[in-house]
This record gives C-alpha cells, structure tokens and sequence, in this order.
C-alpha cells in the first residue's frame, strides 16, 4: 500500500512500516493497540492520513469478498454514508442468493475459498462424498455460528476425509503442517506422523465400485491396541515433546503459536492479497493473533478486524 505523499511508494509498504514504528514508538507502546490503532498512528506520527475509499468503491469491495457478486443499486444507497463496520456487517448478514444454493453467502464464500484450501474433491478415490459432506457441515458451523476454529482443526485432523486423502503416516504429517500449520514439514518433523498410526481401514476388501452404498468403505477406527502390541510404530518426538497418540500430535500443534500465526496470516492474504509482515515487523501479527486467542478462535472477529481497518479500506490507488 502506497502512503501520502512524504512516505515512500510501494505495494503494501505501509503495512510493514506500520509494525516497524508501532515496536519502538510511543504511540505503538501507549496508545491505541487495535488493528486500526496501530495503522493511525503510525500514519499520524508522519502527518499522513488515510486516504479511505468512497463508498461506491468500498461497497463494491465488500459485495465481491462478502458475497461473491458485484453490489445491487439497492445495496449502493444502503452503503450510502455508512461506516466500514456498518457496511461489513450489510453483506455479512445478507440472505440466500440465486448463486448460493440456499447458503448465507458470507457463509457459502467462505467455504468456496476453503474448498481449495483444504483440497476438497469428489474423488471417491480418497473420500467419500459423505465425508466431505460432513467436513464442509463441520466448517460451516465456524462461520455460520461462531465455532471455535481451533476446535474444528482438532475435529477435522481425525476426521474420515482427512484420513482418507492421506493414507500413510509421513502424507498426514506434511498435510497437517500444510493445511494447519501454514509451512511444510521439516525433516525432523515428518515422524509425527507416527502418532496417526493407530487408525486402520475398517473393511480392506471393499471394492470402489462399492464406495457410496457401502458405508465402511474407507473409514477408518482407531485401535490404540495396534501400537501397544507392536504392530505400528504410534511414537514421535515434535519440538521436544513425546506424543503416541492422534491427540498428542493434534494439542502440539493447535496449541502452538505456529498454527495461531497460520490462521491469522491465511485470512490476512485471502483479504489483503499479500502474507503479513514477516518477523522483522511483528506487531500486527501479534496483535491479531491476541485478539483471535481472546475470541475463542473465532474467525468472524478476524475477518470483520481485517476487512474494517484502514488497510483494507484504502482508495484504490493507495491499496
């Protein structure tokens, strides 16, 4: 994003000088410590201001990430004079369109954008349609009813269809990384792996032309016996800390800063264009990764600060 005249041009500079000024500054120390806050004043401490988007051009950016479709005249004279919270909070609440299915379409764009991020298919190669189904239902209800997502992460990494797209031990432990954790596996990490050992197919012999009338095909049950009797290796050490089980591997990671910093930089690119600041500017981060912590993993709250702050809200121009 370009500043006002005094500050240099260049994409998104301003979002990393932000974090820059607000570490050692007063105002980053003292003052406002909000997303918004911090963008403000930095700019102010440089007798720059932002250069915020008309409402016309502003609806129309809500109306394409909100809903997936340009703005209606009726939806321009609602934006019409209205505060950026107040014109999120017009297409978020918006009812089932022609496009959607039946689906709120705050909702149903969500899921659309995690449709390519958690590699869904309807390839009963891997996962029947019955899983993916469920995972989708699952995921729904973090943005239709405010789910925690860390608990949803904690459902869907034992979940059938993430089962059944990776079968083996090292293929989860690098989809885990990937899909939750926002980087690929280390080689010293893919034996984590180990610790989803305990799950086996519940029917081997089940043919595919059998996949959607017959409910065990691919599913899988865990049998903790497999690991105490020898049968598979269930044990690994990640980041100094021994686990056996699914669940131990799952609590290191969605307990880590790692998946915190992954989830709030995902939401960051998906409205922003571009990855948050890397580590030499690390307050917007931090102050997005608070806040999503003190509301309970809710990624309605991360989506509305993001999309309500005067980064995203930039005249075009400035973007």
């Amino acid at each position: 994003m370009k500043l006002q005249r005094r500050l240099p041009r260049g994409s998104m500079l301003m979002i990393a000088t932000v974090i820059a000024g607000a570490v050692g500054a007063t105002a980053g120390a003292q003052g406002d410590q909000t997303l918004d806050g911090l963008v403000r004043s930095y700019m102010a401490e440089r007798g720059a201001e932002p250069q915020l988007a008309p409402d016309s051009q502003l609806c129309r950016r809500y109306a394409i990430d909100l809903t997936g479709v340009i703005p209606s005249l009726r939806d321009l004279d609602a934006c019409e004079g209205r505060t950026a919270g107040e014109m999120f909070d017009h297409f978020a609440a918006k009812g089932p369109m022609a496009h959607t299915d039946g689906e709120r379409p705050y909702v149903w764009i969500n899921l659309l954008k995690d449709a390519d991020h958690f590699l869904f298919s309807n390839s009963t190669q891997f996962s029947q349609v019955g899983h993916i189904r469920e995972f989708r239902d699952e995921l729904r209800d973090v943005y239709a009813n405010d789910a925690s997502y860390a608990g949803f992460s904690r459902w869907a990494l034992q979940s059938q269809m993430f089962l059944n797209r990776f079968p083996s031990g090292a293929d989860r432990a690098n989809a885990s990384f990937f899909l939750f954790l926002g980087r690929d596996s280390l080689a010293n990490e893919v034996p984590v792996g180990n610790m989803w050992n305990g799950w086996a197919l519940r029917d081997r012999s089940i043919r595919a032309s059998a996949a959607e009338s017959n409910p065990d095909y691919h599913v899988y049950d865990y049998d903790a016996s497999r690991c105490t009797s020898g049968r598979a290796l269930c044990s690994a050490t990640m980041w100094g800390t021994e686990g056996d089980t699914p669940e131990d591997v799952i609590e290191l990671m969605v307990g880590s800063d790692l998946f915190l910093e992954a989830t709030v930089n995902r939401y960051w690119e998906r409205f922003l264009g571009e990855p948050l600041p890397g580590v030499d500017y690390p307050e917007i981060r931090r102050v997005l990764v608070r806040g999503f912590v003190a509301h309970d993993h809710d990624v309605n709250w991360l989506i509305r600060e993001i999309a309500t702050s005067s980064v995203y809200t930039q005249e075009m121009m400035y973007r």
